[in-house]
């Protein structure tokens, strides 16, 4: 398909178009699955042809929006001002070119500049501890994920700021917060990408709109950790290790502080931690697509600009050397650059088995009934 981005930036109301708007680089998501999304940021490059006096101010609103495949404008950013460069980049005897780099950050950035936890919290499990840190800030919320799954002990009254506060409980609970590019925040939990990938499937990614230049996989020793010490309420203890990892790479140990309230649900994440890290797996870390290709198809086009943290995306037929198979993963984060021609977005993903624990007989209830098998099913094909 043919496609222009025609892309809009609002700044402090105020709309920003054609040859005045230069180049705009978006930033989402975080760059590996152990760590927490950190706030999403913009570098925007407007053009002054006229010398005439901008009224960019810090903390003004920004709002950014490209144009679907249909015309309509979607919004790919929301945030506000943080910083202002001014600079004459072409000077003649006619006139003056001048460059306006305005620097604007998502809502994250906000979470952090509020202190929060200035009162006791009971205790509570993970989605109510993370929503209160939400509306204390004061943050526009869109999606806490329910139900919960872990429980928090109590927490004494102890001012922090709500981006660390929200970060620390969602880790703690093996899930994480994200923003929207509307500038809601939101909570993913444990069973949020097993959930996702059971009602959605996995995307897939056409090679033909991927661009073959720096495609990158990772695989790391950092990754793997197959002995695990975690603390829960007053200090106690539980373990879990897989000596079969400890033979072929060595005992990689970690040791986890958490405030999880009951003993089943320590003893379930450390086992957790050492499942998901037990062997290395390779993650396609970085590769580019390119959106305004003749190849993307317009519903390929509204999916990518309607990206989002946790997305699960598939790879086929890339070279051996690279992934060998088919690659399924989660979109970690990503960057969308573009200007009035142009428009790619780089993903940073993970392998899906970094995220997707298997079930174990031991997680599912005693009392599940198996009344969704065929019956004609022969009880050996189990085996």
């Amino acid at each position: 398909m043919t496609w222009l981005p025609n892309p809009i930036v609002t700044i402090g109301g105020v709309a920003y178009t054609s040859e005045t708007l230069w180049d705009v680089s978006i930033n989402y998501g975080r760059t590996t699955v152990w760590e927490q999304a950190r706030a999403s940021y913009a570098q925007i490059n407007i053009l002054n042809l006229s010398n005439v006096a901008v009224a960019f101010l810090i903390n003004d609103t920004v709002t950014i929006t490209l144009e679907d495949s249909v015309g309509a404008n979607t919004t790919v950013f929301t945030g506000f001002v943080t910083g202002i460069e001014n600079k004459i980049t072409q000077s003649g005897d006619v006139a003056k070119v001048l460059t306006h780099q305005v620097s604007a950050v998502g809502s994250f950035a906000f979470m952090a500049r509020k202190v929060v936890g200035t009162t006791a919290y009971p205790k509570e499990y993970d989605d109510a501890r993370i929503n209160r840190i939400f509306t204390e800030a004061g943050v526009d919320v869109g999606v806490v994920d329910t139900p919960p799954v872990y429980e928090f002990t109590a927490r004494a009254a102890n001012p922090e700021d709500a981006y660390s506060l929200a970060a620390y409980y969602a880790q703690m609970a093996l899930g994480y917060i994200y923003e929207t590019t509307d500038g809601l925040v939101n909570y993913a939990n444990e069973s949020h990408r097993t959930n996702e990938v059971e009602d959605y499937g996995y995307y897939h990614i056409e090679n033909q709109w991927i661009l073959s230049a720096n495609i990158a996989s990772r695989q790391t020793l950092n990754d793997v950790t197959n002995d695990i010490f975690l603390t829960y309420k007053a200090s106690a203890s539980k373990t879990a290790t897989d000596p079969a990892s400890i033979a072929l790479y060595g005992l990689q140990a970690g040791s986890i502080a958490t405030e999880l309230e009951n003993g089943p649900e320590a003893q379930y994440q450390a086992d957790r931690y050492v499942l998901l890290r037990s062997n290395p797996q390779t993650s396609l870390s970085s590769f580019t697509v390119q959106l305004n290709t003749s190849l993307m198809t317009s519903v390929a086009l509204d999916i990518f600009l309607n990206m989002y943290m946790g997305k699960p995306i598939q790879v086929l037929d890339l070279p051996a050397g690279i992934i060998d198979g088919t690659y399924n993963g989660f979109v970690e984060g990503w960057n969308l650059s573009f200007n009035r021609y142009e428009a790619a977005m780089t993903l940073t993903t993970t392998d899906s088995t970094l995220s997707l624990a298997p079930t174990r007989w031991q997680d599912v209830n005693p009392t599940k009934e198996w009344q969704d098998v065929d019956p004609a099913i022969a009880w050996f094909e189990y085996i």
